[in-house]
């Protein structure tokens, strides 16, 4: 049989491993670490890694303790391995280690493969002997890879038939490049010098900055994420952006046409426009055409505004009028960062904004921004600055200059074919370098080299020369994109096109219908239950169920209200005016050990906290200071409105229920929530409006019909954003 070594036992590097062996290749799997993972171990088990062993950090922890995936299960995960029926929609690093276990446990074992953990790369030659073309044959060594063992820190090198690199794009923390000096100074005084820096691999839980002033510099999906964290327990954080990116929670609403299931007598689905909340990637990743979708490599001024357009109709107002701010280019390519809690953080101050670049560090421990800004007083600065590729570390000058390696470029530093195999190298693939948890993409990229390494499939010149071809467009764009190859669902049609001739996808292949990885392999079964599911996850976003959460993330901020109380029995009309705030509940929780000084505030994203502050108007001569609390509570479908006595939560006044059916205006949608509630002799009908703009709520309109033996009166009150 012939044996393949494949560097990296993380996401790429076991499923390249599992294709390798379906395809009758052994592959012998190299890793640092002491277990398979990668970037997805938990932090905790990094930690405990690090504790033990004294030589060196094998795997920096690119993950943190609580953190969950930016895009959904239905986006992270293999084309032919389920999740289980309970995993979270957004897995934890946990989860995604427990599945890549499964995984790992279900497909590769002893007889099939053999694990070097603990086994650092450290240089792979090739060899003279080279087979004519990508299809490996036995007996022929290709490549011999060198390693070092760190359990008995001795050095060992073999030949093999070929090599996969699995490393993944993430591996060497990069820095500004002027505190590279500052950082070598203190590692080599050994002092506690002010303020601390480290990389975002290295973060691993807020409580390690416990009222401490931080700064975190970046702001990319780890910046504005950590940032959020440290909410949690830092006394004051601040955000250095140097660019602006369109922020989006895991859950964002869109108008679509409003599916149902079958009536009896029919197999076809009713339409109608409505909102739909889904998991942001599955709102992303939808046909614009019939498979196969062709691959969009550059972005002109044209498509750029359409794509920032898109973004702000998902997000909404929220963003315009938060600290952060909009981009402000819409001609240059857009960059997304998916976090829940970040703009409304920002909002209420939690998290302070600065634009601009960070320059360098004082002597006193103050930031310099560019435009003279200072930042001062500052305890800890983390860097969210990216990674380095590290290929130089272990693959030979010799083949670098093949690939046309460039170590400075953390866009696309090297020149691939499907970012896959170089012509002049054969036996030789790649898998994974992609950047994102785009798990299909490594899927498929792995079942490309499978194929071609076995001989069951062969590429011909125009094909490699037209894929290099698309490289070169992609490495020399300017301006560039967020992401290397940006059109997920036209490169996964690509990798298909190669892999199956067209074969798979069966389902999921029409305008509008949601692309997900499952769709891409030969059993027939679990691409039809994939595609039910997720056309489950539209329905149920179109029910109403998940309406609650969404306006209760809506209507976080200041408001102005006009409330006009019309008393029927007398024909009075009263006013009240003023303004209302919408606050994440906070508590305090105490520590793991019950320690009171280590208590912080902690936000739940089911709790919103109403507080009015108004003057009532009797008569024009009458009038005095109102106040009022309420709290506001998601269960289920239903938004729960409690009374709030002495600063304590008292008994429920009204649980709404919110219909499917929209409204749609000229300048947004409406949604609306009723509910009927019989208070000791008086009935309240309520009706609970909201004109949602994308993620934002532009207007909210409560209105309370109350009749009882003494009542008879209607309140409206209209509440309208402060910005």
């Amino acid at each position: 049989m012939i044996e393949v070594a494949v560097i990296g036992a993380g996401t790429s590097g076991i499923v390249a491993a599992r294709h390798l062996i379906t395809a009758g290749i052994r592959p012998t799997i190299f890793e640092a670490a002491k277990t398979i993972g990668g970037a997805w171990n938990p932090s905790s088990a990094i930690s405990q890694q690090r504790k033990d062993d004294q030589t060196t950090d094998h795997t920096p922890c690119k993950m943190w303790n609580g953190m969950h995936t930016n895009l959904s299960k239905y986006t992270c995960r293999f084309t032919d391995w389920p999740w289980p029926d309970d995993a979270s929609t957004f897995p934890s690093v946990e989860e995604m280690h427990r599945y890549l276990q499964s995984y790992s446990d279900n497909f590769l074992d002893s007889d099939n493969c053999n694990f070097q953990f603990e086994c650092k790369v450290t240089n792979i030659e090739q060899l003279d002997v080279t087979p004519k073309d990508f299809a490996l044959q036995d007996g022929r060594f290709c490549y011999n890879v060198e390693w070092m063992d760190l359990k008995t820190n001795t050095r060992i090198n073999r030949d093999f038939g070929g090599v996969v690199v699995a490393t993944g794009f993430f591996n060497t923390p990069k820095f500004p490049s002027f505190m590279h000096n500052y950082l070598e100074s203190n590692e080599n005084a050994q002092t506690n010098t002010k303020p601390e820096v480290i990389h975002s691999s290295k973060y691993v839980t807020h409580k390690s900055f416990h009222n401490k002033n931080v700064a975190v510099i970046g702001s990319s999906f780890s910046a504005l994420e950590i940032a959020s964290d440290l909410s949690k327990s830092a006394s004051r954080i601040v955000n250095v952006v140097s660019s602006v990116p369109w922020v989006l929670p895991r859950w964002v609403s869109k108008l679509e046409h409003k599916q149902t299931e079958p009536a009896a007598n029919t197999e076809s689905l009713t339409e109608d426009s409505t909102i739909t909340i889904l998991p942001v990637d599955l709102a992303f990743y939808q046909r614009t055409e019939p498979f196969p979708q062709k691959e969009v490599v550059k972005l002109d001024e044209e498509n750029c505004q359409k794509r920032h357009l898109f973004l702000r109709s998902l997000a909404g107002s929220k963003q315009k009028y938060s600290p952060l701010g909009e981009p402000l280019n819409w001609s240059l390519p857009p960059c997304v960062a998916i976090s829940d809690e970040y703009l409304d953080l920002t909002r209420e101050g939690r998290i302070s904004v600065v634009k601009g670049r960070l320059e360098g560090l004082n002597e006193d421990g103050s930031l310099s921004i560019n435009d003279s800004q200072t930042i001062e007083d500052i305890d800890a600065v983390i860097c969210c600055t990216g990674y380095s590729p590290h290929l130089h570390r272990f693959l030979s000058p010799a083949i670098l200059k093949k690939l046309e390696y460039d170590p400075e470029d953390t866009f696309s530093p090297l020149s691939l074919a499907w970012d896959v195999f170089h012509p002049s190298l054969p036996g030789l693939a790649f898998c994974g370098m992609y950047r994102g948890p785009y798990m299909g993409i490594m899927d498929l990229q792995a079942r490309l080299l499978a194929r071609v390494m076995s001989g069951r499939l062969t590429l011909d010149k125009e094909q490699f020369q037209a894929a290099l071809d698309t490289n070169n467009l992609i490495r020399t764009a300017n301006p560039r994109a967020q992401f290397p190859r940006f059109d997920y669902t036209g490169y996964m049609d690509t990798l298909a096109m190669l892999c199956f001739n067209g074969e798979y996808p069966t389902t999921n292949t029409n305008i509008g219908e949601m692309v997900a990885p499952t769709s891409y392999q030969s059993d027939d079964d679990m691409a039809k239950q994939t595609s039910l599911d997720l056309q489950q996850e539209r329905v149920s976003g179109q029910d109403g169920s998940r309406l609650p959460q969404l306006v209760l993330q809506s209507i976080l901020g200041n408001w102005t209200y006009d409330r006009n109380i019309v008393h029927f029995q007398t024909n009075k009309v009263e006013h009240v005016s003023g303004t209302v705030k919408y606050t994440k509940y906070s508590h305090i929780s105490q520590s793991e050990n019950g320690e009171s000084d280590d208590a912080r505030e902690s936000y739940d994203d089911n709790y919103v906290k109403y507080r009015e502050d108004g003057l009532y108007e009797l008569t024009p001569t009458q009038k005095f200071e109102v106040f009022r609390e309420y709290e506001y509570i998601t269960k289920h479908d239903a938004l729960e409105i409690y009374f709030v006595e002495g600063g304590a939560r008292a008994h429920l006044f009204l649980s709404m229920k919110f219909v499917p059916e929209t409204t749609l205006s000229d300048d947004g949608i409406w949604v609306k929530a009723t509910s009927d509630h019989l208070c000791i002799k008086d009935l309240y009908s309520a009706n609970f409006r909201v004109k949602l703009d994308g993620l934002s709520a532009s207007q909210i309109v409560i209105k309370y019909r109350v009749k009882g033996p003494s009542k008879n009166y209607e309140s409206t009150t209209i509440l309208k954003p402060l910005y």
